[in-house]
């Protein structure tokens, strides 16, 4: 929105939030569902284009999704990428669920459900989903990835150009469904970076976060899923404390009920995913500083001294020598 001369101040007004939240944590993880909601209708107001949601797709990468992100880059086939994004694409987006098929020579790619939403909302929704799942797709499979067609549930409101132009591919309007269409036989196609071992291992992590997101249990459970739902993002406790409804003051005094404290917490699950990624995966020290949520190694590899009195390289050395190839 800066690109179209728009401030960070128009853009989160009646939020709650300023811009130093959003440089801190993202705008997709500083933002409640209603704070959310409100973002994008003055999203929507601001820029006066209806199709606004394809720009704000086609800006996202795989890496931004963190864990889940990691593992469908490392996935053998594109059929595995689809199948990993219906079953852990509640980690990345919270307005729909993901499916995909195949009938004759197509197959498709589509979000699913109804994000009880304005019409407005709804299309901005649906228009960024499509557009970043395309993003993430030719990212994924590189100039492989072409599209026969895509299905859209709303109508183009005379801006049906901005479509042809994103999805370079014939659109339908008023559609029943929100799909992404291709040619049957990219399901099988290998990934340029698959990996199935650390496909295999990030795959566990992201089950593990899933069961957490949906179990119950103790408070400091609830703030450690909480914790856990942006993979590759460790909110301020501030943050935490909104998307609980309380005030941080109620949070850090029912952690302490707990015997705990909210850093304590944090620095618990970076070191126990800090051992995971070293031990049992091989990748980059980069990645893995991304994925525990440090924007340099170096602060990465400050912590994880402090945690084991050893550089993460070092560790790595010394604890996986049996770690297999795939």
């Amino acid at each position: 929105m800066a690109a179209r001369g728009h401030d960070a101040a128009a853009c989160l007004d009646g939020t709650g939030l300023c811009e130093a939240d959003v440089l801190r944590e993202g705008i997709d993880d500083s933002l409640s569902r209603e704070q959310e909601c409100r973002f994008y209708e003055n999203v929507i107001r601001l820029s006066g284009d209806p199709s606004i949601g394809l720009e704000l797709g086609d800006v996202v990468i795989p890496e931004r999704y963190g864990l889940f992100g990691y593992a469908l880059l490392s996935a053998e086939t594109f059929e595995r990428v689809l199948v990993l994004a219906e079953s852990f694409g509640p980690m990345a987006f919270s307005f729909f669920s993901f499916g995909y098929g195949k009938q004759g020579r197509d197959a498709w790619f589509e979000l699913r459900g109804n994000p009880d939403t304005s019409p407005d909302l709804t299309r901005v929704f649906v228009d960024r989903g499509l557009a970043a799942a395309a993003r993430t797709f030719r990212a994924i499979l590189g100039q492989r990835f072409y599209l026969h067609h895509v299905l859209l549930p709303h109508a183009s409101n005379g801006n049906a150009d901005n479509y042809l132009r994103m999805f370079q591919s014939p659109v339908s309007f008023s559609s029943q469904h929100s799909r992404l269409v291709f040619d049957a036989a990219l399901l099988e196609e290998p990934l340029l970076n698959n990996h199935r071992g650390t496909s295999l291992h990030l795959e566990q992590q992201c089950q593990l976060i899933m069961a957490r997101l949906s179990g119950q249990g103790r408070f400091v459970d609830s703030v450690r899923m909480q914790v856990l739902s942006r993979p590759g993002v460790f909110p301020d406790i501030d943050v935490v404390a909104n998307s609980l409804g309380l005030s941080t003051r109620t949070l850090k005094r029912r952690l302490r009920d707990e015997n705990t404290g909210y850093r304590e917490i944090v620095d618990e699950l970076r070191y126990g995913l800090a051992l995971e990624y070293l031990g049992k995966t091989r990748l980059p020290m980069e990645q893995i500083s991304t994925l525990l949520g440090y924007r340099e190694s170096a602060n990465f590899s400050h912590a994880f001294k402090r945690w084991e009195g050893l550089s993460p390289s070092i560790w790595r050395r010394e604890n996986t020598s049996a770690l297999p190839l795939s």
